[in-house]
């Protein structure tokens, strides 16, 4: 029974009391209980001193109010810590940033991509300003720039650079807490939480992070009770000048199903918009990849990806990587017509007269494939088969062509949120299944062949 009491005392406590206190809470767990004496394990003698000068009396109360009776609490030492070197004993009167930063840096497996760094990002006039901010923010958490919104397409670099102020600051302080989670795993955490009926082992990991970084925040549309913790959380870090970075995958002013005082504080600090690299920066990312790669490819080869393949650096790094392939299968240097016929599926050979490949072309390409009526794909029917085709549609506009996300919710009436989805859905699908993969590779080379 005392069990449960402790931790809604403990959810109670990280709640009331400021960081500086309820810091050591992360190191004291429930141990046993005999009759009214509730025994709390401590990691340390350092947490046992700290939580007894910090926190006792706070929880002591709040126990005896939620058991409705008198109950004594005794703060033990942990079996496999209780033998402390003289050295040990003496660090109880550490500096309490030091101490926490420490024990959290000992005990953090990092979800950080360690190839994201700032080394590794190729900067251009369109993302240059955010590649110096999130270098900025990296190199002064907390102080500059917070909180930070970086937004943008797909394969844009947002994750990059999310990760590579992670990467930094654990390189650079280890000592400070890095929190880096996709949206989706917070949106986990938390439903996790509720169902283990133990949220403040949520609020703990969250809320005692130095740097929080979120990706994808986009993913939280209309979860409106993940939305209401965020909002807690992101004042709880803002307050104690936590550094907050978030990336989405458009402004947030078109975030459509957020709670308008999230969307104010997203607002607050720092936005920052990243376009499609240029020609030059197109160029030289495909030269770092191959220097990374180990692997030398003719500049005129290059030069034909960068000139056709202008959405972003996802779309470059796939056709460098099928070269790469093909070229150590069949051991041999890829040239400019292998290049050619190896892309054909992605980049289609420009020819006299070749006009712009348009929605309504490939919306009855599609049609066809599928047996279906063309109004079907642009209409609010929902049967399985009409929305495979409908998000098949989707996913070749946005492959094929240079309409915006935006652009294609208009001419299929959707909006952003369910364009990304469908072209994100489609795009995991096609990685699991080869038939599938097989059959869009055959509509995308029909759709391009009827197009010339």
């Amino acid at each position: 029974m005392l069990e449960k009491i402790w931790y809604q005392t403990l959810e109670q406590l990280n709640e009331a009391l400021p960081t500086a206190k309820t810091m050591w809470l992360d190191f004291v767990s429930y141990d046993r209980e005999e009759n009214d004496t509730l025994y709390l394990a401590c990691n340390s003698a350092m947490t046992k001193s700290n939580f007894e000068k910090f926190c006792l009396t706070e929880a002591s109360n709040l126990i005896n109010e939620l058991s409705g009776r008198k109950i004594h609490i005794v703060t033990v030492i942990s079996s496999d810590e209780s033998t402390l070197s003289s050295s040990d004993e003496d660090s109880v009167d550490e500096p309490e940033d030091q101490i926490k930063a420490e024990d959290n840096t000992k005990k953090r497996k990092s979800l950080l991509n360690p190839v994201y760094t700032f080394e590794s990002f190729i900067p251009c006039e369109s993302t240059l300003f955010a590649y110096n901010a999130a270098k900025a923010i990296a190199m002064n958490p907390g102080m500059t720039y917070n909180p930070c919104l970086i937004y943008g397409g797909v394969g844009l670099g947002k994750t990059h650079l999310l990760e590579s102020i992670g990467n930094y600051v654990e390189k650079e302080n280890p000592r400070k807490n890095v929190v880096y989670v996709t949206a989706e795993t917070f949106l986990n955490d938390y439903i996790q939480s509720l169902t283990s009926k133990n949220t403040s082992q949520f609020r703990i990991k969250y809320r005692k992070a130095d740097i929080l970084l979120i990706d994808d925040i986009h993913f939280l549309e209309k979860k409106i009770q993940t939305q209401e913790e965020l909002f807690h959380t992101f004042n709880d870090l803002y307050e104690t000048s936590k550094q907050i970075v978030f990336t989405c995958d458009r402004p947030i002013s078109e975030l459509k199903g957020f709670t308008d005082r999230l969307k104010s504080r997203f607002t607050r600090g720092l936005n920052i918009n990243l376009t499609a690299p240029d020609y030059e920066t197109r160029v030289a990312i495909l030269r770092k990849k191959c220097e990374e790669k180990g692997v030398k490819i003719k500049d005129s080869v290059l030069d034909y990806i960068a000139e056709n393949i202008k959405t972003n650096v996802r779309d470059l790094e796939g056709s460098l990587t099928t070269l790469i392939a093909y070229s150590s299968l069949i051991k041999s240097d890829i040239t400019l017509e292998i290049a050619h016929e190896q892309l054909k599926n992605i980049i289609s050979s420009p020819m006299a007269g070749e006009q712009d490949i348009s929605i309504s072309t490939i919306v009855k390409e599609v049609a066809s494939y599928f047996n279906i009526d063309i109004s079907d794909i642009k209409g609010k029917k929902r049967t399985a088969i009409i929305k495979d085709a409908r998000n098949t549609a989707i996913y070749l506009t946005r492959r094929i062509t240079q309409y915006s996300t935006t652009e294609i919710g208009t001419y299929f009436d959707r909006d952003h949120s369910t364009i990304t989805h469908s072209i994100d859905k489609v795009e995991k699908e096609r990685k699991q299944n080869s038939e599938l993969a097989s059959s869009l590779d055959t509509l995308e080379t029909s759709i391009r062949s009827k197009s010339r």
